[in-house]
Order: C-alpha cells, then sequence, then structure tokens
C-alpha cells in the first residue's frame, strides 16, 4: 500500500485557493471595466438628449438676429453656448437669406476637458417691424 504524503494535500489547496483568487481578480477587473464602460455611455446617452431638446427648442424660436447668443449648461454639467451668425446674406436678388447656428458643448471627461461644436442652419425671416427678442430670452421662455 502507497500512502500519500500528508505535506501534499496542503499543497494542493493552495495552489488551487491561488488559481481561484487570480481567476475572481481577473473577473472583477472585468466587471469593474465593464461598469464604468456603461456609466461613460449613460452620460453620453444624456448629453445627447439633452443636445436633442435644446436643439428642438430653437425650431421654437420665433425670430434669429445674427450676432445673437445664448448659454447655459445642462444637468449633467454639460456647459454649451449656442451663437447666430449670417450663412447666406439678404440682398436684392435673395429676399430669403440664411443663418448658420453653432452650438459648442465642453464637458470634463476622463483626460479632461472635452469638446464638441455642431452646425445647424436657419432660414432667415426678415420683418424690419417687428424687433427681435434675444435668442437668450426665447430660449428661457420655453424652459
Amino acid at each position: 500500500m502507497n500512502k500519500r504524503p500528508e505535506g501534499l494535500v496542503l499543497l494542493e489547496v493552495i495552489v488551487a485557493l491561488t488559481i481561484l483568487a487570480i481567476g475572481f481578480s481577473v473577473l472583477f477587473v472585468g466587471i469593474s471595466q465593464s461598469a464604468r464602460n456603461i456609466d461613460k455611455l449613460q452620460r453620453k446617452q444624456q448629453r445627447e438628449k439633452s443636445v436633442r431638446n435644446l436643439l428642438s427648442a430653437l425650431d421654437l424660436v420665433q425670430q434669429l438676429k445674427a450676432g445673437d447668443a445664448a448659454s447655459g449648461s445642462f444637468e449633467d454639467g454639460t456647459r454649451w453656448r449656442m451663437e447666430v451668425q449670417p450663412f447666406i446674406a439678404v440682398t436684392t436678388q435673395i429676399r430669403r437669406g440664411v443663418f448658420r447656428i453653432e452650438l459648442r458643448l465642453e464637458w470634463d471627461g476622463q483626460s479632461g476637458v472635452q469638446r464638441k461644436t455642431i452646425e445647424t442652419f436657419r432660414r432667415m425671416d426678415t420683418n424690419p417691424f417687428t424687433v427681435a427678442r434675444s435668442l437668450e430670452q426665447q430660449l428661457g421662455d420655453l424652459r
């Protein structure tokens, strides 16, 4: 009969626990990275939803004027600034012009301040008898 040494059982248990610990640490690193990615994706989706809402509110603005601007921040801390510039000016040949609206976004990311610029265009409705309220006031009324 062959008797097995007693110390070998303890050594086998230590090796098995070490392998198990390494496996769990790799698993936890993967879960942690997945949780960070999910959080990052949710913040991005919230920012995109806020931008869509702001651009939808811009559709409801009655009248724009060149050089006008508005700024603010979203609930997640993203800062925004919107500026209106003429893109196609009204002339004697062109009765309706076009405004270029630039929306600049800025937020704090993992690698510092992140920036994004979005451009959109709106038809210029010119009526010399109306005085346009500022973009800031009109957007404020819509909130």
